[in-house]
């Protein structure tokens, strides 16, 4: 009974705190584009969400593997609520920069502790269905949270939003605390497996592959979360349709993950895996022609089911490579990979939006995924 419990408290937590996460994210380079900044600076600002959990994913996986993930979770959702809050207290640049970092460093906690709270389930089936249970309800948060937030800071303003966002990213506090988890200073049980290094780690094939599987994935939806919104207020597209466009995206996210169990067992890993971002590459490359709505629709659904493949297959590959008290460990490094992309890529691609411009970006984020194809299909493992 328990297990069926924390079965729905996974979903109905994750769902919330991405809610707000999510919610907040195309809103960031919309309300920093509204008050003043250049493409250079939103590349930094989209950075900032992922510059402190660079260096603190892999030293948050080794507290965990030590204290278990209650505390954290609690702790993440609570700052979580404090950076959603900050624009609408301090609506500038300086309060999106300072959201930016609060936010971005509980979401890698809040990723961290849950992902490695599915781990600690010693049957790998029962493992496997919570890891597709945690991405349902985080394609579910990433889904309603930019229609919610794209609906209403077209009717209220970009601040007011913020400021609902945190009043509801508060529900995940009561839900944590409903979770059943078992603190790691209750066990009793002894270390048995090699205390592996990074190094040691990434030795591995099979964790290499699923670290750049990760990243790749990440790297292409962050940069649609972050350029899609200006591509389209340039083709003069509205913020309530942007929102429905990116909802979309998650939606068709949802739609997948509900199938992969099935698609995992009946094809090979490695090239659905393949297949997706190859398909995430062309995907990419066509948006700076697309004019109609209904095109960027039926795209960004597309866009979204290949999207929605690589990260559930990649955190499932991580922990079936681990050892069993090493889970936390090597989450956080698989999430610090994740983080070096997220803010090395946007700045970068940021200073090229300068002088490529918007459009440019995505055909540059085209020939990145279809590079990365390329070194998945020679990496075995």
């Amino acid at each position: 009974m328990k297990k069926d419990k924390n079965v729905y408290l996974i979903l109905l937590c994750t769902a919330c705190f991405m809610f707000g996460i999510a919610g907040s994210r195309p809103l960031i380079p919309l309300f920093a584009k509204n008050l003043g900044a250049t493409n250079t600076d939103i590349g930094v600002i989209v950075a900032m969400f992922s510059l402190l959990p660079l260096f603190l994913s892999f030293p948050m996986g080794k507290i965990l593997d030590e204290i278990g993930p209650k505390r954290p979770l609690l702790y993440s959702v609570g700052l979580g609520a404090a950076g959603l809050l900050w624009p609408y207290l301090s609506p500038n640049l300086s309060g999106i920069y300072i959201s930016q970092v609060l936010t971005g460093v509980s979401q890698m906690a809040f990723v961290i502790a849950m992902q490695t709270f599915t781990g600690l389930f010693k049957k790998e089936e029962t493992r496997e269905f919570n890891i597709f249970i945690f991405s349902i309800g985080a394609a579910a948060g990433n889904f309603a949270g930019p229609l919610f937030s794209g609906i209403l800071s077209q009717q209220k303003g970009y601040a007011f939003t913020f400021f609902v966002l945190a009043i509801l990213s508060v529900i995940s506090v009561f839900l944590v605390l409903l979770l059943q988890i078992i603190d790691k200073s209750d066990k009793k049980s002894k270390r048995t497996d090699i205390d592996n290094t990074v190094f040691d780690l990434l030795k591995q094939p099979g964790l290499r592959n699923a670290f750049l599987v990760s990243a790749l994935v990440l790297i292409a939806k962050d940069m649609y979360i972050a350029y899609f919104p200006l591509l389209a207020y340039e083709k003069g597209i509205s913020n309530a349709l942007i929102g429905l466009i990116i909802s979309i995206n998650a939606g068709a996210g949802v739609l997948i993950r509900i199938f992969l169990p099935v698609i995992a067992q009946k094809w090979n890993r490695r090239k659905v895996i393949s297949f997706s971002i190859l398909a995430i590459a062309l995907l990419y490359t066509t948006h700076p022609i697309l004019e109609h709505v209904a095109l960027f629709l039926v795209i960004s659904f597309i866009l979204g089911i290949c999207l929605g493949i690589g990260q559930p297959l990649s955190i499932s590959a991580t922990m079936s490579n681990l050892p069993s008290d090493q889970v936390g460990k090597g989450l956080g490094l698989r999430l610090t990979i994740n983080k070096f992309t997220q803010v090395t890529i946007p700045v970068f691609l940021g200073m090229a939006a300068s002088v490529v411009g918007i459009t440019g970006v995505f055909y540059m984020v085209g020939f990145l995924m279809f590079t990365g194809t390329i070194n998945i299909r020679k990496d075995k493992g």
